[in-house]
C-alpha cells in the first residue's frame, strides 16, 4: 500500500474525468460545505447519527427481507428489539453488516488521526474480521480485495446499497475544518466496494444531507430532504439509465432523478402509507428502491425520529439497511438526545461476537480525536467496554531487552505502523509475540507453541518480516528502544487489540 502523501483531490478528479470512477465531475465537487454553526452540540449530533444507524440496523435485522404485510402478521408492529438467538433469546440490539462496516470505517478514520482517508487501508479494515449478513456485492468485492486487489479495481459493478449504508462517518473528520476533500473522501470510500455511478452519487448525496442535518437545529420543511438530494443527483449524474426490478415502477428505465420526480413526489402528494409507496417502486437493497424509500420516509416522518425509524423497520423489505440510513439521518438532525433511551440502553454496542459496548468506545475515541468531545451517556458505556477489556488481561513483565527479538511490521493506517517482536518465552519451543505501536509502546501480546506458528499467524494478519531495503519508506524508524510510560511498568495491563480476537485471525490449524 502506498499512502497518500498529499490531498488526493486532483488524482481523484483525473480518475473521474477519465471514466475510471463513475461520476460527472463538475463545479459541485469543488464546493466547500458550509461550516457547522458554533452553537450546535456536535457530540450529540454525531453520536445521534452513528447510534441512529446502529439502532435502525438492530431493530430491523431480526426481520430482514420480509414482505411488510407478512412481517406484521408474524411479529406485529415492531417497536423494540426482538428476542435474538445470537444473545440467548434476550431482547437486545445486535449488529449486522450495516453497523459493523460503518464503525470499521469510523475506526479507520480515528486511526488516521485526521489525515486524509486512505482507501486501501480502509479496505483492509473493512475486510478484517467476520461480517454478519454480508451482501452479495460486498462479498464479491471482499473476494477480490483479499486476493491482493487494489482499491481502484476491486469494486463490484453493482447499484446495491452496501456502500451507502456505511458511508455516514466519512464526514466526521471534516467537521472542524470543512473543505472539498470531504467529497473526495466520500467518493473513494464509495468506489472502494461498489464500482457504480448510482452508488457513488447516492453516497455523496447522503453525506451532503447528513452534513446539513448536523448543521441544522430543529425541524425542517417539507421538501428539505428531497430537493437537495435531487440537486446533487442532477449535478453529478451522467444520465446513465437504470431499469426497475420486478417491474416496479412499471416499465421504468431512467435515472434516479426521474424516478424521484415522477414517482416519489406523486406518492408524497397522495400521502400514501410507506408500504403502499414501496409497492410502487419496491423497497429492497437495489438503490433504485432504497433511495426513494429512504427519502419518502424522511419527507413524511423525518421530524419525528422514533416514528421515522419504526416506519423503516416495519414498512420496508430491506428494513435493516433502510432503517440504518433513516436512523443516521434523523439522528444527525435531532441528536442522540432525541432517540428513545430504551433503544440506546438496549443496544449491545457489539461489533463482533463478544465485545459489548465497543461502539460507544469508538464514539468516545472519535470525539477525542476530532475535538468535539462526547456525551456523558457515551462515556459511561465506553467505560464498561474498557473495564471488560482490562478484566480479560492480567499483568505481565516486559523483557528489558525486548527488541532483540525477531522484528515484523504492518501498515495499519495513513503513515502508521504496528511492530511485532517474536521472542522465546523460555518454556521449550513456546514463543510470545509482543506488539509495539508507532510510539514504541508495547500494547499487547499473544503466545504460540512454536515460532513457526507465530510466523504463520503474523503473515495471515498482514505483518511482514522487517527488511531495511523493503521498508525504508516507513514513517516510523526501527524502534531503537522501548518507549516510556506503560512499557517501563511491571504492572501494565495490555490493550487487547489483537489478543481479544477482534482484529486477529488465528490460522485454522493452530
Amino acid at each position: 500500500m502506498t499512502p497518500w502523501m498529499r490531498p488526493p483531490y486532483f488524482e481523484i478528479r483525473e480518475l473521474a474525468l477519465s471514466g475510471r470512477i463513475r461520476i460527472r465531475w463538475g463545479d459541485w465537487m469543488g464546493r466547500t460545505p458550509a461550516p457547522v454553526p458554533s452553537g450546535v452540540a456536535l457530540a450529540d449530533k454525531v453520536e445521534g447519527m452513528m447510534l441512529g444507524l446502529a439502532i435502525g440496523d438492530a431493530l430491523g435485522n431480526t426481520t430482514e427481507s420480509i414482505n411488510p404485510a407478512v412481517r406484521r402478521e408474524r411479529f406485529g408492529w415492531v417497536e423494540d428489539y426482538l428476542p435474538n438467538r445470537h444473545a440467548g433469546g434476550r431482547r437486545v440490539g445486535l449488529p449486522s453488516d450495516d453497523t459493523q462496516l460503518a464503525f470499521r470505517t469510523l475506526e479507520h478514520l480515528i486511526e488516521g488521526k485526521g489525515h486524509y482517508l486512505d482507501p486501501q487501508a480502509l479496505g483492509n479494515r473493512l475486510a478484517h474480521g467476520r461480517i454478519f449478513g454480508i451482501g452479495q456485492a460486498t462479498r464479491q468485492w471482499l473476494a477480490r480485495f483479499t486476493q491482493g486487489g487494489h482499491w481502484m479495481t476491486s469494486g463490484t459493478p453493482s447499484a446495491g446499497n452496501g456502500a451507502l449504508m456505511r458511508i455516514a462517518p466519512v464526514l466526521i473528520p471534516h467537521l472542524a475544518s470543512p473543505n472539498c476533500d470531504l467529497w473526495v473522501d466520500t467518493l473513494m470510500a464509495a468506489h472502494l466496494t461498489h464500482d457504480d455511478e448510482l452508488s457513488n452519487v447516492s453516497c455523496l448525496a447522503l453525506v451532503d444531507a447528513l452534513w446539513r442535518a448536523i448543521a441544522t437545529e430543529g425541524t425542517v420543511a417539507q421538501g428539505w430532504w428531497l430537493e437537495r438530494w435531487l440537486e446533487v443527483c442532477d449535478a453529478l449524474g451522467t444520465g446513465v439509465c437504470y431499469q426497475a426490478r420486478n417491474g416496479r415502477p412499471k416499465d421504468f428505465d431512467g435515472t434516479i432523478s426521474q424516478l424521484l420526480r415522477e414517482h416519489v413526489s406523486r406518492a408524497l402528494e397522495r400521502r400514501l402509507p410507506v408500504d403502499d409507496a414501496g409497492e410502487l417502486w419496491h423497497s429492497g437493497a437495489y438503490l433504485l428502491e432504497t433511495v426513494p424509500t429512504v427519502l419518502y420516509i424522511l419527507e413524511r416522518f423525518g421530524n419525528d425520529p422514533r416514528e421515522a425509524i419504526l416506519q423503516a423497520v416495519n414498512q420496508t423489505r430491506d428494513n435493516d439497511t433502510i432503517a440504518a440510513i433513516v436512523g443516521a439521518a434523523v439522528g444527525a438532525l435531532h441528536g442522540a438526545s432525541a432517540l428513545p433511551s430504551p433503544w440506546i440502553e438496549g443496544l449491545s454496542g457489539r461489533l463482533g461476537a463478544k465485545d459489548d459496548h465497543r461502539v460507544f468506545h469508538l464514539l468516545e475515541r472519535a470525539g477525542q480525536t476530532f475535538g468535539y468531545g462526547s456525551t456523558p451517556a457515551v462515556r459511561a458505556r465506553a467505560s464498561l467496554y474498557r473495564k471488560a477489556a482490562e478484566a480479560g488481561a492480567g499483568p505481565t513483565d516486559i523483557p528489558p531487552d525486548l527488541l532483540r527479538g525477531e522484528l515484523w511490521v504492518k501498515v495499519v493506517g495513513f503513515l502508521q505502523q504496528n511492530w511485532a517482536v517474536v521472542r522465546s518465552s523460555g518454556a521449550g519451543e513456546q514463543v510470545r509475540v509482543w506488539f509495539v505501536d508507532d510510539r514504541f509502546d508495547v500494547f499487547d501480546f499473544i503466545d504460540y507453541g512454536a515460532a513457526a506458528s507465530s510466523r504463520k499467524a503474523l503473515r495471515i494478519n498482514g505483518f511482514e518480516p522487517y527488511r531495511a531495503k523493503t521498508h525504508g519508506w516507513l514513517n516510523s524508524p526501527i524502534p531503537a528502544g522501548v518507549g516510556v510510560g506503560r512499557t517501563r511498568q511491571l504492572d501494565w495491563a495490555p490493550r487487547r487489540i489483537y489478543s481479544s480476537g477482534q482484529y486477529w485471525v488465528q490460522p485454522d490449524d493452530l
